[in-house]
């Protein structure tokens, strides 16, 4: 067993049918360690484990990942969490997993149109968001991904894997071949683009999934809207696009104008009141406002009406986009987070 990155753990075992090694993978997180799709382990690394905290769940991927899960259950006392197709496994499931679910510090992704109707993978967005998948990809040969072989439906698989471009991986961990190390994103935009059975840049607002602003849902009353993915579900690399869904009475996030990045919303369904520094004005399906990148553009729109309002979003993506926040003096800074911009310091203040 071997450490990866972001504390992951391998180990694994060629096999010479498929000219690929499959791998599996522990993680320790602070909700209780994770063995994934567990292949059988020696004593060494069952002890190093044991060392490391022991485990509390695994998390089969599919039910043709069930590998040495028995006898993991039985050297560890962990639990055993599964997808849609739990039914099918030989051992015991405690816990079906679900899409939104969190285990391990891990959000659950689930899939349509592979081999197995159940198939999951874990997302782990505060270790360098990082990917884990079964045999949905295959990581062969290095350095690219392919849509397993044996699919239900190509077409449909290959639509529903874009799940996985939503929350822009970083690194994606395969169970079959060579994991994706640095560019996981660009790599599995590639992979579904070339493909001509589906049409993996057109998506229907129909099929977005809205989740809360904040995904772990802390956001407080007066802005607990909900969020789609759009862009990087469709492998969007210069401009981003999001859905906003606010109910009546929220706002989507505090009045705030960007130095970079510039902003163009279409009033999809509904209406909302804009508050911009020219005061409020009310939207109504079909508008479309631009905010220019300066003190002007500051807006916050909130939905004052009895029924929801649907905004698109639009923009160009810049790293170097600094968000100031007008009412409460604060600045969203890239690598920093958020401070306060007042008051006004010096040149050397604090220096001498």
């Amino acid at each position: 067993m071997q450490e990866i990155i972001n504390g992951f753990a391998m180990w694994s075992a060629w096999q010479p049918d498929r000219n690929m090694f499959f791998n599996s993978y522990f993680v320790p997180t602070d909700d209780g360690n994770l063995l994934i799709d567990p292949l059988p382990l020696d004593e060494a690394d069952a002890a190093e484990i044991d060392r490391r905290g022991g485990v509390a769940w695994i998390v089969v991927t599919n039910r043709d990942h069930e590998r040495a899960t028995l006898d993991a259950v039985r050297r560890f006392n962990a639990k055993v969490a599964s997808g849609g197709d739990s039914g099918d496994l030989h051992v015991g499931v405690d816990r079906v997993l679900v899409a939104g679910d969190v285990i391990g510090d891990g959000d659950v992704l689930t899939f349509d149109g592979l081999k197995t109707p159940g198939e999951i993978a874990l997302f782990f967005e505060d270790r360098n968001r990082t990917a884990v998948v079964g045999d949905a990809l295959w990581g062969a040969p290095a350095g690219s991904l392919r849509i397993m072989p044996k699919v239900a439906d190509a077409a449909t698989a290959a639509l529903s894997l874009r799940k996985l471009l939503g929350p822009r991986p970083e690194h994606l961990l395969v169970g079959d071949g060579a994991s994706v190390l640095g560019n996981a994103f660009e790599v599995l935009t590639a992979c579904l683009d070339a493909r001509d059975d589906a049409h993996v840049n057109v998506i229907n607002i129909d099929e977005l999934v809205f989740e809360k602003g904040d995904r772990r849902g802390a956001d407080p009353p007066g802005y607990q809207s909900e969020f789609a993915e759009i862009g990087q579900l469709l492998g969007a690399t210069k401009l981003g696009y999001q859905a906003a869904r606010l109910p009546p009475g929220e706002a989507f996030c505090p009045t705030h104008w960007h130095t970079a990045e510039e902003e163009l919303f279409i009033v999809w369904e509904g209406a909302a009141t804009l508050r911009t520094p020219r005061g409020e004005t009310m939207l109504r399906r079909g508008d479309i406002i631009a905010f220019p990148t300066n003190e002007r553009g500051a807006h916050k729109v909130t939905n004052h009406t009895g029924s929801p309002c649907t905004i698109i979003m639009i923009a160009n993506e810049n790293p170097a986009d600094a968000c100031i926040y007008t009412d409460s003096g604060k600045v969203g800074v890239p690598g920093v987070g958020r401070v306060r911009t007042t008051p006004k310091l010096e040149y050397y203040e604090g220096e001498t």
